[in-house]
């Protein structure tokens, strides 16, 4: 067929809802959307034949420019992530590996024997999944790590009440097709190492709360010895890791660079500001509506018919909220624009909490606009 009578049919496929089939030597014909299900959408596809032999050519219709967008068929790989074991499910099969680098370089030369790597899904499990991710991002299999949440969400709405193993890999994968969430980028090294730190430290600092609280109702002269050496112990351990943290970021000069933009703000020291490039990397990197949901401080609507409920924050990073909730204390009395802020929210009627709130929220915002590039 000529050129011209192709282009006009391509115009009345689009308008009408239709996707054009060319077969070579034959007339064109048209389908409708969504009635033919394949693995991959591609123009000139010489893996796809007829019956008769011939090739068949696949043209979509949604064409802008001369240039056609074809999606990318993505094949996923769930993975079940125990302390033990590593049960896996992809395109059917199901298998189960040791969790330890061994196994799970075994399991990365499995992924590999496919043309196409798939992207790996699985769940943040207490830790367990360190060296699964780690290893993962060092082959660069592409890896999504979802949190469990979600997916136990998404078997309930699946109907899947069921639970084993074999089967929560199984629903990794129909989550993965489903939502199709884009691959997690791989973290610094440092910015590991400065996670793992800023986590220990939490876990002593609750350590030094919880023994301070207990030996104030200790009554025994020994016990409150011993209760005192064990809380200076633990002060000490939090006096090093402190120590580290802060080579750490001298010796890097972007960290040391984000360090100081952070510290420059009333309210944010260096506490905080370490908290920050540990726990949440991304900053700089968002936008504001992101960048505060991420954290767990955008308010989310409540609303059913005409009841109109009480907005609240929810989700997010407990950490990065933990921490800039006392940096909020700090900038809703010192800070020259936040103070006069959260001032207006409290002669507005706003509960003292519902104000620090918005301040925590107003704070990150700020943070995250000073560690954005500067446009060109």
């Amino acid at each position: 067929m000529s050129l011209v009578s192709w282009l006009c049919a391509l115009g009345e496929a689009k308008q009408s809802g239709y996707e054009i089939i060319v077969s070579l030597g034959q007339s064109v014909k048209l389908r409708p959307f969504g009635v033919r299900s394949v693995a991959a959408m591609c123009l000139f596809n010489s893996n796809s034949y007829k019956s008769d032999g011939t090739p068949e050519v696949l043209v979509s219709s949604y064409l802008q420019g001369g240039v056609s967008h074809v999606k990318e068929h993505v094949v996923y790989c769930g993975i079940d992530v125990a302390k033990g074991q590593l049960d896996g499910a992809l395109l059917g099969k199901r298998w189960q590996v040791p969790n330890t680098k061994a196994g799970i370089r075994r399991l990365i030369k499995m992924l590999r024997q496919r043309n196409t790597c798939p992207q790996v899904i699985c769940e943040a499990s207490g830790g367990y999944e360190q060296d699964l991710v780690e290893l993962l991002h060092q082959a660069a299999v592409p890896l999504t790590l979802v949190q469990p949440q979600r997916v136990h969400q998404f078997a309930r709405a699946s109907g899947i009440l069921a639970k084993t193993d074999k089967i929560d890999a199984q629903v990794l994968v129909r989550f993965g097709q489903a939502l199709a969430p884009a691959p997690n980028a791989a973290p610094g090294a440092q910015t590991l190492l400065l996670r793992e730190l800023d986590r220990q430290r939490a876990h002593l600092s609750g350590l030094l709360v919880a023994e301070q609280n207990r030996r104030a109702q200790l009554r025994d002269p020994s016990l409150r010895q011993l209760s005192a050496q064990l809380i200076k112990q633990i002060q000490g351990h939090i006096v090093r890791i402190d120590a580290r943290t802060q080579a750490i970021i001298a010796a890097d000069q972007e960290l040391k660079a984000k360090a100081k933009m952070l510290t420059s703000f009333s309210g944010v020291g260096l506490r905080t500001a370490t908290m920050l490039l540990a726990q949440m990397p991304e900053l700089g990197q968002l936008n504001r509506r992101e960048a505060a949901a991420l954290a767990g401080l955008a308010p989310f609507n409540r609303d059913r018919g005409t009841w109109r409920g009480q907005r609240r924050v929810c989700g997010g990073r407990s950490l990065v909220r933990r921490g800039l909730y006392m940096a909020a204390l700090t900038a809703a009395r010192r800070n020259h624009i936040l103070a006069p802020f959260y001032q207006r929210l409290r002669a507005a009627g706003k509960p003292p909490k519902v104000a620090l709130t918005a301040v925590m929220r107003k704070l990150l915002i700020a943070l995250n606009s000073a560690l954005s590039p500067t446009p060109a």
